[in-house]
């Protein structure tokens, strides 16, 4: 089976025959004109200027297209998905403002023909990040998404469709954690984060990352940091 030793982006067009193939690397498939049919297994997707593809390694596809097209497409070494949850299993993405980002850093270094494997292994990190966001599943996005909001385990579980009893111990073998826990920790990382970075007075953080008052933010950081939101500020601001 074929394999490759470094990231590659190509410009790459597809014929209406039907071709089965699998490979070592991974790919990443982003369109730019026309749409591309490819199947994995159960999945069977049409690419088009909506949607992009991931393929795993070792993942048998089919794929052709019956209209004019180009698509822009990356081929990742297999080593570089190493204990990723990327190498098992093909995903559709929606082209969102993110991936049309990416695209155009992409196709700018390869219009200038500057684009070779160190560039692009500098770039292969947010390109990983983003895979991975979106791979992430629907409750836990939801905590990222809503952390300043009332969260409920209710709410939660019926994102996944599990009963509330199920989710608990799903969510333990997910994270690690118990998803209070999780909320805990992402409320007190963005804390970490306006501390840092503004001026806004402590109430007003306290707010915006849920918590109704000053008093429970400052013993948040009493718990798990052992100073308070004023102490951390004057350290690390």
């Amino acid at each position: 089976m074929e394999t490759i030793k470094e990231i590659v982006a190509e410009r790459r067009t597809y014929t209406a025959t039907q071709d089965t193939h699998s490979h070592r690397y991974a790919q990443l498939i982003l369109p730019l004109e026309g749409e591309l049919f490819i199947e994995t297994g159960t999945q069977h997707l049409r690419l088009d200027h909506h949607t992009l593809f991931f393929v795993p390694p070792e993942c048998d596809h089919t794929f052709h297209s019956v209209v004019r097209n180009e698509f822009l497409v990356l081929d990742i070494p297999h080593f570089m998905l190493a204990k990723s949850k990327l190498q098992n299993r093909g995903i559709s993405y929606k082209l969102n403002n993110q991936w049309k980002g990416i695209r155009y850093l992409i196709l700018n270094e390869i219009d200038k023909q500057s684009l070779h494997g160190p560039a692009l292994k500098e770039l292969y990190p947010y390109i990983s990040y983003h895979l991975l966001q979106e791979q992430q599943p629907k409750s836990i996005r939801y905590i990222h998404e809503h952390y300043n909001e009332n969260i409920t385990v209710d709410k939660l579980a019926s994102l996944e469709h599990y009963h509330r009893s199920y989710y608990s111990e799903w969510f333990l073998e997910e994270t690690g954690k118990s998803p209070s826990a999780y909320i805990r920790e992402v409320r007190l990382n963005k804390a970490k984060e306006l501390l840092r970075d503004t001026d806004l007075p402590i109430l007003h953080i306290a707010i915006q990352v849920g918590l109704e008052h000053q008093s429970s933010l400052t013993r948040l950081f009493q718990k798990y940091e052992e100073i308070t939101p004023s102490q951390f500020r004057t350290k690390y601001k």
